[in-house]
């Protein structure tokens, strides 16, 4: 039922300002982008009536996200924070509600409503781009200025960290959307100018990010099916064997002496989880309970290329989705992100396009690569910008008469 009557492109409209304004946003005032995501998920029922149905395609990941936040919720009764973990299990509830209600209009849309949204992708995003260049070229100048006519503190390098992660991920429906209208010529310039700007920024994780998920489009050109289904494959595994690895990883000195410090001290922090998850392995300590873990505010002291580090044993998260979800929520956290990886996985798939079929893996890695390595995994301006992200590469993937084979 739609509130406004049939007012033309309301919903359709809403939902392309919300992806032209994600990454300029981001740079802006990334604690927005949550915000922008309920609003835009409002004004869309509002124009365009409630979703009657869960599409086909993300039954799995519908069915998942419904299980993780009963789950969560029902950690409550065992949480050593119990207020914390019935907020937030109400508060994702909302947050998957408003990333499906986007992800459903873009699903919907027709041909010349899927133009618009691709267009709004590119611009917006080109624009963020830009932005992030100029920054980074002249000691942010922009955010600078701004600051001072609020009167607040100077930015650091690390206040564009969040716009860093956010074009890690619109790169790919801005990328995708440019070869649909210019071809290959104008996609890979504007690659190239996007991971200039990763480049001269202080975010190692976004790079990181955003060269795997390119390796993984690249790849996946030559072999689409073969690629997509070792890339699922091996983040199951990476997920359900994540707190071993860690354990190995954190016993090996002698590549402590090798890796950046602040890399060791990740090490730490994620050992550290996993010694809180060997003391409650089944049903975890209460969902978003990480920064309460006892002994988390601590210091712990190790050897590093440039000598002793000391540091706290958990700042705030875990800053690893599959070891959070594991110490939040036991055994079946990391069973349900194995499930959710491998239902979006096979979701994105299901493309008529070689090219939206790179692009949608490119953008599955990218996901999982910031997951995997920073922000704790319920911070809600994160999981709106991959709501936001998911929306916009679903509705550029218009059908490409041209490429029609996805097989190897």
């Amino acid at each position: 039922m739609r509130l406004i009557g049939n007012a033309p492109g309301f919903a359709a409209g809403t939902l392309n300002l919300a992806v032209a304004l994600a990454l300029p946003l981001a740079i802006a005032a990334p604690l927005g982008l949550a915000p922008l995501l309920l609003a835009s998920a409002l004004f869309i029922v509002i124009g365009d009536g409630w979703p009657t149905r869960v599409h086909r395609r993300f039954a799995i990941a519908t069915a998942v996200l419904t299980l993780l936040v009963i789950w969560g919720a029902a950690s409550a009764l065992w949480s050593i924070d119990q207020d914390r973990s019935l907020s937030m299990a109400g508060r994702l509830l909302l947050t998957f509600l408003a990333g499906g209600i986007l992800v459903d209009k873009a699903i919907r849309l027709d041909r010349r409503g899927r133009r618009r949204l691709a267009a709004s992708a590119a611009i917006g995003t080109a624009i963020g781009v830009g932005l992030l260049l100029s920054e980074a070229l002249t000691g942010q100048a922009l955010l600078r200025f701004g600051r001072a006519l609020l009167d607040a503190r100077e930015p650091t390098p690390v206040m564009l960290n969040r716009a860093a992660t956010v074009l890690a991920l619109m790169i790919w429906p801005a990328a995708y959307a440019l070869y649909r209208f210019g071809g290959a010529v104008l996609a890979i310039a504007f690659l190239v100018l996007a991971f200039g700007a990763l480049t001269l920024l202080e975010n190692t994780t976004a790079f990181l990010a955003g060269f795997l998920g390119f390796a993984a489009g690249l790849a996946a050109m030559a072999m689409p099916t073969t690629v997509r289904r070792a890339v699922i494959a091996a983040s199951i595994v990476g997920v359900l064997a994540a707190p071993l690895g860690v354990s190995v990883l954190a016993g090996m000195e002698s590549l402590h002496l090798q890796i950046k410090p602040s890399a060791v001290h990740r090490l730490m922090i994620w050992q550290f989880t996993v010694d809180r998850i060997d003391e409650r392995p089944f049903l975890g300590w209460g969902l978003e309970t990480a920064r309460e873990l006892p002994g988390g505010q601590r210091d712990v002291t190790f050897k590093t290329r440039e000598g002793e580090w000391t540091r706290q044993a958990l700042p705030l998260h875990t800053h690893n989705a599959a070891l959070q979800l594991r110490v939040e929520l036991g055994i079946l956290g990391p069973v349900l992100l194995a499930l959710l990886i491998g239902g979006i996985g096979l979701a994105l798939g299901r493309v008529e396009s070689r090219v939206a079929h790179s692009a949608r893996l490119a953008f599955l890695v990218s996901v999982l690569a910031v997951s995997m390595a920073s922000y704790g995994v319920w911070q809600f301006w994160w999981l709106a910008a991959v709501a936001v992200s998911l929306a916009a590469l679903i509705g550029v993937g218009l059908p490409d008469p041209e490429e029609t084979d996805t097989s190897d």
